[in-house]
């Protein structure tokens, strides 16, 4: 009873309702972690996935920044056009979707599990941790 006097004391209004408030943030990043379809791998994940013959590889990043490099035997849609070309892809095939650092693929992965798209993977950190693992890639 001390505590809820003490968080309701004037003074402590300010710290009570910021405490509220990033608790129900850390449940909503929980849940909505629960509750993704998509599962994030790591670049040696990658690398065990594409041993298989029934994977797509997807770069969602703009044409200037693939410039800079790509990994082998990717397709190239990004971002602002997955959503119109979603056609294009084969639901029935495992997809491993990147970006630069993790980000925006892991949107567009969300996306793709959201249009009947089973099993689809993010690859965590994008080129960045790929690149940082000194797995290869194509220019």
């Amino acid at each position: 009873m001390e505590i809820i006097e003490f968080l309701l004391n004037d003074n402590q209004i300010f710290t009570t309702i910021t405490l509220v408030v990033l608790i129900a943030l850390l449940i909503g990043i929980v849940v909505a972690d629960k509750l993704k379809k998509y599962k994030d791998i790591d670049a040696n994940g990658a690398i065990a996935l594409m041993d298989e013959k029934d994977l797509i590889i997807l770069d969602v990043r703009e044409d200037k920044e693939r410039k800079k490099g790509f990994i082998a035997k990717d397709i190239h849609i990004p971002l602002s056009q997955v959503k119109n070309k979603l056609d294009t892809l084969d639901n029935s095939k495992k997809i491993l979707v990147y970006c630069r650092s993790g980000s925006r693929s892991s949107h567009i992965a969300g996306l793709l599990t959201r249009n009947n798209f089973e099993q689809v993977y993010n690859l965590e950190g994008g080129l960045q941790a790929w690149q940082k693992a000194n797995l290869p890639i194509k220019k």
